[in-house]
C-alpha cells in the first residue's frame, strides 16, 4: 500500500494547519540563492534553513513533486543534515520524516518520527504519520496504538478514525471498525472512504471487538 504524505505536511486534511510558505529554492526566493557563498552545496544551504524552520520541508517536498526525484532525494539529504545539527528538534524530526517516507526510506522515517515522538511523545501529526507508516508495513497493532495515543491528545479526525477502522478490520476486528467507520461520519458525514468501507464490512457484530 503506498503512503501518501499531504502537502500541508501533516498526516490529516482535518487538522486546521496555516498552509506553509513557499520552498526558499523556488525561484520567487532568488534572495537566499544570492546569499549562498561561492562553491558551497545548495543542499548545505538548504539544511540551514531546515533547522531554522522545519516546516519548510513540507513546501519543499510539495515543489519536488512537480520536478523530479533527483529533487526530493536533494530535501532528503538537507534533512539529513538538518537532523544530525540539531537532533532535539521534535519538528525537525517529524518533517524529516516526511522527506524519508517521500523518498521511499520507511526504515529511516520510522526512525525519525520515533525521535520526534521521544522528544515530545504527544506529538499529534508525528504520532499519525507513523501509524500511517506502520499500517503500509502490516504492523496493524502498532498502528492501531499509535493511533489510540493520537486520539488520546486530540486528534479526533475524520481520517484518522478511517484509519483506525482499516486497522481494525485487517486484525478480522469488525465491531471496532464499524464504530470508527460510523465515528467518521459523525464528524464528516459525506465522506465517501467511510461509507465505502462500511459497505465492505461483514454482516452482523464479531467477537473480536473490544467493550
Amino acid at each position: 500500500m503506498p503512503l501518501e504524505v499531504s502537502s500541508n505536511g501533516s498526516a490529516s486534511a482535518t487538522t486546521g494547519e496555516a498552509a506553509v510558505p513557499s520552498c526558499p529554492t523556488t525561484p520567487e526566493h532568488g534572495a537566499p540563492r544570492a546569499a549562498r557563498p561561492a562553491g558551497r552545496p545548495r543542499t548545505r544551504d538548504l539544511a540551514e534553513v531546515f533547522g531554522r524552520e522545519p516546516e519548510l520541508i513540507a513546501a519543499c517536498l510539495q515543489d519536488a513533486e512537480q520536478a523530479s526525484p533527483a529533487s526530493r532525494r536533494q530535501v532528503l539529504a538537507a534533512a539529513r543534515q538538518a537532523v544530525a545539527r540539531y537532533p532535539n528538534y521534535a519538528d525537525l524530526h517529524y518533517h524529516a520524516g516526511q522527506a524519508a517516507v517521500a523518498t521511499g526510506e520507511v526504515e529511516l522515517a520510522r526512525e525519525w518520527l520515533d525521535r520526534a515522538l521521544r522528544i515530545h511523545p504527544d506529538y499529534k501529526d508525528a504520532l499519525l504519520l507513523a501509524a500511517r507508516v506502520e499500517r503500509t508495513r502490516d504492523r496493524v497493532q502498532e498502528a492501531e496504538r499509535l493511533l489510540q495515543r493520537a486520539l488520546a491528545v486530540g486528534a479526533d479526525y475524520p481520517d484518522v478514525h478511517v484509519l483506525l477502522g482499516q486497522v481494525c478490520a485487517a486484525q478480522g476486528r469488525w465491531a471496532d471498525a464499524r464504530r470508527a467507520y460510523h465515528r467518521a461520519l459523525e464528524l464528516n458525514g459525506r465522506l465517501t472512504a467511510a461509507r465505502d468501507a462500511l459497505a465492505r464490512l461483514p454482516g452482523g457484530e464479531d467477537e473480536r471487538g473490544t467493550p
